[in-house]
């Protein structure tokens, strides 16, 4: 990455300080915090960054709603009016089967290190505490006030956040939200930057029809929980992966956010895919483009998990099951209401003839979308130009994951920027051996303090009226 754009005494700090900087964000990382296990288990690490950030900060502040882990709020003032909301999360998902390291080790192997959360999200969490550190040590007071935000629960639908939001809401005022990264490519050297996120619909589906398993030769008698759930989630979608539930596209027909879009699918790398999956006819499409449209720019259905019969199979599995249950998961695109769609898949179940499929909603997110030329995406775009040594950055403006980004523009409200960050699609994230490397960790550091220069520079940030 160049380093010209940013001022030399900045990308000084940066270098003169790298040993120290990557061995922090490895201790970050070597801090187990798998809020899949709970609020307990994220205690520790909400623990060391309160203990390491604080003394960064005017006001550091623990933050929680009941049953949830601490969202911690970092508040550095500013000499201006302008306000810059940074987030983060500090959980991450559980390590995971097919590691040939310790997830929870750090391990530094030539120029990558290897943990568990190493890209999502503890890159980020680190990468804006030096920039901050670097910014304080050779510059002093920020133009604009930062609130460094940064919670423990994201992994597991955020919950408690909300409220969160909800009851600090006047401390939580800001101009705009620079949301945790985004990929760069495969090569780290070009940049991507997202705009939203998409939302999410889990649902848990069910079938019993009978008090009890029974024995499989009553098959001829009673009929098959299984085999009817199954029918009814096969229903859902058609042969060339469209979704069946009606009305679930009439939203998003002729959907686009500008007449860039065909030039983004375009210039977009087709995502990753696993090794063996064309072979075995696990694509919707072979054709690079396509992928990509439909990577970005559709809304998806999958079957996160079916259930029927014993636990582990084997010798007692010659039962009819007396229920079965399976769990689906949506992504949708801006203007795709979770809650209508919820209901839209009641009414297929019904017309389709499936009324003994029970429906629990485990979560909902509101999908979230902010422009593409607010005054922080506009330095964001800027610097990534810049320090990726003028590479154009491709610019998303829904990204395919989720998030509760969402909470934050319908409550505040505030427009939200995803600058590309140490994550390359090839990082292994919320998957075995997940790795970040050290140079492109250094890069972020760098890209943080390039915004702030930005920003500074800026007459618009802070303006009423930008969402």
């Amino acid at each position: 990455m160049s380093t010209e754009s940013l001022s030399p005494e900045l990308g000084a700090w940066v270098e003169t300080h790298a040993t120290r900087l990557v061995d922090e964000w490895r201790a970050c990382c070597a801090v187990p915090s798998v809020s899949a296990d709970g609020p307990a288990a994220v205690a520790e690490m909400a623990a060391w960054l309160t203990a390491y950030a604080t003394p960064l900060f005017d006001r550091f502040e623990f933050m929680r709603a009941p049953e949830s882990a601490a969202v911690l709020l970092g508040t550095l003032e500013g000499t201006g009016p302008a306000r810059l909301l940074s987030y983060t999360h500090y959980d991450v998902v559980p390590a995971g089967a097919g590691w040939t390291r310790d997830p929870f080790g750090a391990e530094l192997a030539g120029d990558a290190v290897y943990a568990r959360g190493a890209g999502d999200d503890k890159a980020d969490v680190m990468a804006r505490l030096h920039a901050i550190q670097a910014w304080k040590e050779l510059r002093g007071t920020l133009p604009f006030t930062l609130l460094w935000l940064s919670e423990g629960m994201e992994e597991v639908g955020s919950p408690g956040l909300r409220e969160v939001i909800a009851e600090n809401l006047d401390r939580l005022q800001a101009d705009a939200c620079l949301w945790e990264s985004y990929y760069r490519s495969v090569d780290g050297e070009s940049p991507t930057i997202g705009f939203g996120s998409r939302g999410v619909l889990n649902v848990e589906l069910s079938v019993r029809l009978l008090d009890a398993d029974t024995h499989s030769a009553m098959a001829g008698v009673y009929k098959s929980s299984a085999m009817i759930l199954a029918q009814a989630v096969g229903s859902l979608m058609d042969q060339e992966g469209r979704v069946l539930i009606p009305g679930f596209y009439d939203s998003i027909i002729g959907f686009g956010f500008d007449s860039d879009d065909a030039e983004v699918v375009a210039r977009t790398p087709a995502p990753p895919v696993a090794p063996g999956a064309a072979e075995r006819g696990a694509l919707w499409s072979t054709h690079a483009q396509e992928a990509t449209r439909r990577w970005l720019y559709e809304p998806t259905l999958n079957v996160a998990a079916f259930h029927a019969g014993p636990e582990g199979g084997g010798s007692d599995a010659t039962v009819l099951p007396a229920c079965a249950s399976a769990r689906l998961d949506l992504r949708l695109m801006p203007s795709q209401d979770p809650q209508e769609i919820l209901a839209s898949l009641r009414g297929h179940f019904d017309s389709q003839g499936y009324p003994e499929v029970e429906i629990r909603l485990r979560n909902a997110i509101r999908p979230a979308r902010s422009p593409l030329d607010s005054p922080l995406a506009m330095a964001v775009r800027q610097a990534s130009s810049e320090l990726f040594s003028g590479a154009q950055p491709l610019l998303h403006p829904v990204v395919p994951g989720s998030g509760p980004l969402h909470l934050f523009t319908d409550a505040i409200p505030l427009s939200a920027v995803m600058p590309p960050g140490t994550i390359r699609p090839d990082s292994g994230m919320h998957g075995p051996d997940e790795n970040a490397m050290v140079s492109h960790y250094l890069d972020e550091v760098k890209l943080t303090l390039r915004i702030f220069e930005l920003l500074s520079m800026s007459t618009e940030f802070g303006k009423a009226g930008q969402v």
